[in-house]
């Protein structure tokens, strides 16, 4: 000890250095475990953070009144700010497509509350603009499949249908696997249609029932399916999709809600499945009368399920022949299910 401290050290004897510095170390002991323990200094106001564990905070909600509101359009216009002041942002592809959905609402919304007036009707050219610029800015971007379904219906929306017609055939030939395939096929088949393209028009519908599985779209793409078919005078094939649309309709039916003698009675059915089935009995009578009359309804008649309302097949056909007065086809209609199922 003696060598190693000054001066003021060699006046004290190693054994009282050693007491102080062990002291001062008890000291700094306790001062420690006074900071750790529940019990405060004196002079201390501040709780400690044992004393806060059994603390609650109370958090009000927000409500409508004090949340912030923040319109669709002011959305729209931070979006494009910081378009704008961020050309290399990585955020930018987001905030592009994201900008492209805003305006795309936008233009939806005044479109459902717009009146019949021509200069009131919503213009979709600012999403189009905005898609159409993700597309040629990232071309390969993953989320391409939703950015050119939301085009094609800006696009339809618009009028512009060959140019939507355009844009969703891109998107399935490119994206085969979106989740937006069966909507894609199904609504190219209704443009195709609406251009008189009936040959394409059916095919499209073709691809949507080519799964095999029931989606939102099955009912009315059997159904157009059917009217392709018969706008190309290939009734007998027509038929097929028709009496598909009749099964999905009335097979599912019990016997007693089936065998309603009206269409209009049969209440387990909604007012548009009525008017589905009414519209897809008249198109079969038009499409039977044309081929051999209730000579042509046995081959279609091929399962139990449609056993059950084979007798609306003739009954629609007859009513249809007197309409027509052709009483005696008529009658031999009705004859002929009376053979069938005497």
């Amino acid at each position: 000890c003696a060598r190693r401290g000054g001066a003021a050290m060699n006046a004290l004897p190693c054994s009282r250095i050693a007491l102080i510095a062990l002291i001062a170390l008890i000291a700094l002991s306790a001062s420690l475990v006074a900071c750790s323990s529940n019990k405060r200094l004196p002079g201390d106001t501040e709780p400690t953070l044992a004393a806060l564990r059994d603390r609650s905070v109370s958090v009000a909600p927000d409500t409508a009144q004090s949340a912030p509101k923040v319109g669709n359009e002011q959305t729209i216009a931070a979006y494009r700010e910081f378009l704008q002041a961020a050309p290399n942002a990585p955020q930018r592809p987001e905030a592009m497509r994201r900008l492209g959905d805003l305006e795309m609402d936008s233009a939806d919304r005044r479109a459902a509350e717009s009146t019949t007036s021509s200069d009131e009707i919503p213009d979709y050219k600012a999403a189009i603009a905005r898609y159409e610029e993700f597309l040629k800015a990232y071309p390969a971007d993953p989320r391409n499949d939703r950015v050119l379904y939301q085009l094609a219906r800006a696009q339809e929306q618009r009028g512009q249908l060959e140019v939507a017609l355009k844009t969703l055939s891109l998107l399935v030939a490119r994206h085969p696997g979106t989740v937006h395939a069966d909507e894609a096929h199904f609504r190219r088949g209704e443009m195709l249609f609406a251009l008189r393209d009936y040959p394409q028009a059916e095919a499209a519908y073709a691809t949507v029932l080519a799964s095999g599985n029931r989606t939102p779209f099955t009912e009315r793409a059997l159904y157009m399916q059917g009217w392709s078919l018969f706008k190309l005078g290939r009734l007998d094939a027509a038929l097929k999709p028709f009496f598909g649309v009749l099964d999905l309709k009335l097979g599912g039916l019990s016997p007693s809600v089936r065998d309603e003698a009206r269409l209009e009675d049969l209440r387990a059915l909604t007012r548009a499945d009525r008017e589905l089935v009414d519209d897809t009995f008249r198109v079969v009578s038009i499409s039977l009368s044309n081929l051999q009359g209730a000579d042509s309804v046995p081959r279609f008649i091929d399962s139990p399920l449609r056993d059950g309302y084979q007798f609306r097949v003739y009954q629609q056909l007859a009513e249809l022949y007197i309409r027509q007065q052709r009483v005696k086809d008529a009658a031999d209609t009705l004859a002929a299910f009376v053979r069938r199922q005497p």
